[in-house]
């Protein structure tokens, strides 16, 4: 089996990773279930200010849904373990596959899950909530993603699609 992904590579790179078929219906239910019990660490997670740094939640204008580099990396690192804890009988034995002590660690298959739960809750990432938009970023400004940055968006679909990534972008 392949060694562990980072957390921003595609779905399909994920489901390699893990060993399963990203177009077998059976290996997709068993990704939504680990989605579905990341996600609910994530709600968790948005519940509570404890688990941002002191810089964004002593910010009065700070309200979730939390960006994932707003979050103290041991929460981070909590909610990772916290995932594997939970998962159901199911689902297990894919979160087992993920234990390393690498770059990783504590599960990259957790890791993965819960960075991509955040991402895909980013309102920088998600269109429909910027009304169709997607070349105007928060409170409207113009967003315009470097040719690197939409190459390595579309590199998976052959599509020139941008993102925001926390991690490789910076913060606003």
């Amino acid at each position: 089996m392949p060694a562990g992904v980072g957390p921003r590579v595609s779905k399909e790179e994920f489901l390699h990773a893990l060993g399963l078929n990203p177009h077998d219906p059976q290996h997709e239910q068993y990704y939504r279930a680990m989605r579905d019990e990341a996600i609910l660490v994530y709600n968790r997670m948005n519940q509570d200010t404890s688990y941002l740094l002191d810089s964004v939640r002593n910010d009065p204008s700070t309200r979730p849904p939390f960006f994932w580099h707003h979050i103290r990396p041991e929460r981070q690192r909590w909610a990772i373990l916290e995932i594997w804890r939970n998962a159901g009988p199911s689902t297990r034995p894919l979160f087992d596959r993920g234990v390393t002590n690498g770059e990783y660690g504590p599960n990259w298959v957790a890791g993965w899950l819960l960075y991509s739960v955040f991402r895909s809750r980013d309102i920088r990432n998600n269109r429909n909530r910027r009304k169709g938009d997607d070349q105007h970023g928060v409170n409207g400004a113009a967003k315009r993603p470097s040719s690197k940055q939409s190459d390595d968006a579309g590199s998976a679909t052959g599509t020139k699609k941008g993102y925001y990534d926390p991690v490789r972008n910076g913060t606003l």
